[in-house]
């Protein structure tokens, strides 16, 4: 079987009439891989399907992924299945739900899930599934991964927004099966609803968008990831704590190392504040929340989303304010103004 390796990704192809014969010779040959897969620190293994003839045979389709999830179990990288027809990915997702096989709609997917540091950070993902289990597993990893996704609601809309070409990559079509292992993984690691995940771009926006136009000064997000409230940050810090609750709920945080804190409010005052006015600090980082927030509502409404803010909390400790944190994990955003670092949190 001949074999290519791109991005660190095991490329395969099954270029046969699928028979039950060659399913297993095929299965048998991806799991004799594995002291390549360790010398070449594969990823992951993407099987393409473009040359698979008769794959309508619905029981040796079945009989090909029980194969493939047996090799799964031998070697350290998941395996992906790509390269399909719309037709035979509807054959596909169902055998394969409750399998570790990945489907990948081609192999730029597989790079984007295997090896995310192939790509820039701060990727932006347009996604679409017919199916919102599907499309919640998809955008749950993605947010993982520390991109930012943009849901399309159906077909025509997404269409329409990949025409805009406004975005780093668009997928359909795909399912990320999990392994028992992940399906843990994951469980543990969530407590955040789909509906954050994807709206959250309308929060780093806003807080962007608001500063800039608050301070004059220039604002960008470095990173996001899924993990705990970052508690380990060194310098004395400002924090504002907004809830809400609607359609989406949460809590809101907006923390400020003091020096950036008071950059940022005398920017927007135009004039000096005293260093260890706590009082004039903690209200200029709480009128920066609720600036946020009050626009971040108004371009949810936009979308038919209701969210209803409650008044921001104020606190000059990270301990403090974590009492708001009511699950493990949220949205952690490294953000910079000024080239100064700051920080948000979103959390259900």
């Amino acid at each position: 079987m001949t074999h290519t390796i791109r991005n660190s990704i095991l490329i395969l192809s099954y270029d046969n009439t699928i028979e039950e014969s060659k399913n297993t010779l095929f299965a048998n040959t991806i799991a004799s891989f594995k002291e390549l897969i360790e010398e070449k620190q594969i990823k992951g293994i993407f099987i393409s399907l473009h040359n698979m003839t008769h794959f309508n045979e619905i029981l040796l389709l079945e009989h090909l992924v029980k194969q493939l999830s047996k090799a799964a179990q031998k070697i350290p990288v998941p395996i992906s299945l790509g390269d399909y027809s719309k037709a035979l990915f509807h054959l596909l997702q169902p055998i394969t739900v409750q399998t570790p096989l990945k489907l990948f709609q081609n192999i730029n997917t597989a790079i984007l899930f295997f090896n995310p540091k192939s790509f820039k950070k701060d990727l932006s993902v347009l996604l679409f599934e017919e199916e919102p289990a599907n499309a919640d597993k998809l955008a749950t990893e993605l947010g993982k991964l520390g991109y930012t996704i943009i849901h399309a609601k159906d077909m025509e809309d997404f269409k329409h927004k990949a025409s805009l070409k406004n975005y780093d990559m668009t997928i359909t079509q795909n399912a990320f099966n999990l392994s028992q292992k992940e399906h843990a993984s994951t469980q543990k690691s969530l407590g955040l609803s789909r509906e954050l995940i994807i709206n959250l771009p309308i929060f780093i926006d806003t807080a962007v968008n608001t500063l800039v136009t608050t301070t004059g000064l220039e604002a960008q997000k470095i990173k996001h990831a899924i993990m705990p409230f970052n508690e380990k940050i060194s310098e004395p810090s400002i924090i504002a704590v907004m809830k809400f609750k609607g359609a989406i709920c949460g809590s809101f945080f907006l923390i400020f190392p003091r020096d950036v804190a008071i950059i940022a409010i005398e920017s927007m005052l135009g004039e000096s504040i005293h260093p260890d006015d706590i009082a004039v600090i903690t209200d200029g980082v709480g009128e920066f929340c609720n600036i946020i927030t009050g626009a971040t509502k108004a371009t949810l409404s936009n979308k038919e989303i209701k969210v209803l803010f409650e008044l921001p909390k104020t606190y000059t400790s990270l301990k403090s304010a974590m009492g708001h944190v009511s699950c493990g994990n949220g949205i952690w955003i490294d953000m910079q103004l000024n080239a100064k670092p700051f920080y948000m949190f979103v959390a259900q």
